[in-house]
């Protein structure tokens, strides 16, 4: 399974890890957008799918 999130401004994160994927995301959404993101805020925006 993949988890994907992409962001509003194009930015694509995607993997297997829902720890991996909260923290590329989090880092991407402080350090491009200065936003705080919880672990529920991440997961909410991710889409699964089947590799």
């Amino acid at each position: 399974m993949t988890l994907t999130v992409k962001c509003f401004c194009g930015a694509v994160v995607q993997t297997a890890s829902e720890d991996e994927l909260v923290a590329q995301v989090s880092a991407h959404a402080s350090s491009v957008h200065d936003m705080d993101l919880s672990r529920t805020d991440v997961l909410a925006m991710a889409n699964n799918s089947e590799d």
